[in-house]
């Protein structure tokens, strides 16, 4: 990403919080080396950024086809972490306890499903007086403090040899895909179960008091409703949710259902992650919100929600400028060019105020069911070349990137 453009991406990952940049502390630092290349032993102390974050080392879970600790089958690409304490395991594809896992500037909010590594009682996210191993700073795994500074003689609470640091297993979806890992190596984890409370809501804008709030981790008002009469506004009933007038005009101007998608949810109050509240509505391919100015005047925005669409990670890396030319334009703005018939695609319909600009070069895939695809992600949108739909009007289709992510979070089949 080039600098000066965005500074503080904020991103929608896992429907839950807006992203900052990321925090330069020792990513890709080995077991035995510490942030700034020093001796090993400090690793073995907190690298704390706020009161429920902290570095971390991390493994790969696997295990594909076991059962873990809250009695869910592990399947290919799950999502979830296991961390080496009962207390926080969450129920049976629950999402009671969940954590914020960042890597080289991705970022997902995975629940807690299983219990690992080493230990089952090591709460090392508690103070040491809150925690079953008080002589170990916060943020410390014991398996840290044993692989370091041969805490318990270098053994975990079992009496196993400790032959790595981690403090927590992320299963294969998450690391893989979610994070583009593809070693062990250091994360930072916030612990969302215990973040400061938030602040008292400021109130509701006038013509607005209705709304529906929805905190921090809650599933978002995906349930149909009835059409709701209100002047301007549009009742989908495809999915039965209305869209109110500003929000429908903006829909409309920009390409309506075929690049935004039809509405999931009604217009509602959404508190994110880290605190900031707005007035969203979810719709298939992209987040739309609604600024209500002093005045009672409105506008709308997109987020940037290609930011959490998975792609490889060689096709996000940058490449070199080059001087464009009628079949392929280089975008200074975010080191990434477009060609063919996807710069054909997005000039017909939008341009960058429709998908703003490209965050990935084109890169292939293949569907569960076998069919092929090119695609490239933009910063409002995922587009989608299909061989075997060439010379019809499905050759090129949008991601519905909000709904994969609903999905993810277990909120819709």
């Amino acid at each position: 990403m080039t600098k000066g453009r965005i500074t503080r991406l904020r991103l929608v990952v896992g429907l839950f919080v807006l992203l900052t940049a990321v925090v330069p502390v020792a990513v890709g630092a080995a077991p035995g080396q510490s942030a700034d290349g020093g001796a090993a032993e400090m690793l073995a102390t907190p690298t704390s950024m706020g009161p429920a974050t902290f570095r971390v080392y991390a493994h790969r879970e696997g295990l594909v086809g076991h059962t873990t600790a809250n009695g869910h089958v592990i399947q290919e690409n799950d999502r979830f972490v296991a961390l080496p304490c009962r207390c926080v395991l969450s129920s049976k594809d629950g999402h009671e306890f969940q954590v914020k896992i960042e890597y080289k500037g991705r970022t997902a909010i995975v629940p807690v499903w299983d219990v690992g590594p080493w230990n089952i009682d090591d709460n090392y996210w508690d103070p040491p007086e809150k925690r079953r191993y008080s002589d170990i700073p916060q943020g410390v795994p014991q398996a840290a403090a044993a692989y370091y500074n041969g805490h318990n003689g270098g053994r975990d609470g079992k009496g196993r040899e400790v032959r790595s640091p981690a403090g927590i297993d992320i299963a294969d979806g998450t690391f893989w895909q979610d994070l583009g890992m593809t070693d062990s190596d250091w994360v930072t984890v916030t612990f969302l179960w215990m973040q400061p409370e938030e602040p008292e809501l400021p109130p509701l804008p006038e013509g607005y008091e209705h709304l529906q709030t929805i905190k921090f981790g809650e599933r978002p008002p995906l349930d149909r409703v009835e059409p709701s009469g209100e002047p301007g506004s549009v009742y989908i009933p495809q999915t039965g949710h209305n869209i109110i007038k500003p929000i429908a005009d903006y829909w409309y101007a920009n390409g309506g259902w075929r690049n935004i998608g039809l509405p999931l949810t009604e217009l509602f109050r959404e508190v994110t992650g880290d605190g900031r509240v707005r007035l969203v509505q979810y719709f298939e391919r992209q987040i739309l919100e609604l600024v209500v100015q002093p005045d009672g005047s409105t506008m709308v925005q997109s987020d940037l929600i290609g930011y959490a669409a998975f792609a490889p990670q060689e096709a996000r890396a940058p490449i070199a400028p080059f001087e464009s030319n009628a079949d392929h334009w280089y975008f200074p703005e975010t080191q990434h060019s477009l060609s063919f018939g996807f710069k054909q695609e997005w000039l017909e319909h939008g341009g960058i105020r429709a998908f703003g600009y490209p965050i990935t070069e084109e890169f292939s895939g293949v569907t569960p069911d076998g069919r092929r695809y090119v695609a490239q992600i933009f910063e409002r949108a995922r587009f989608e070349w299909w061989p075997d739909k060439v010379g019809t009007s499905e050759e090129i289709t949008y991601g519905l990137l909000v709904t994969e992510l609903l999905r993810q979070a277990g909120w819709v089949s």
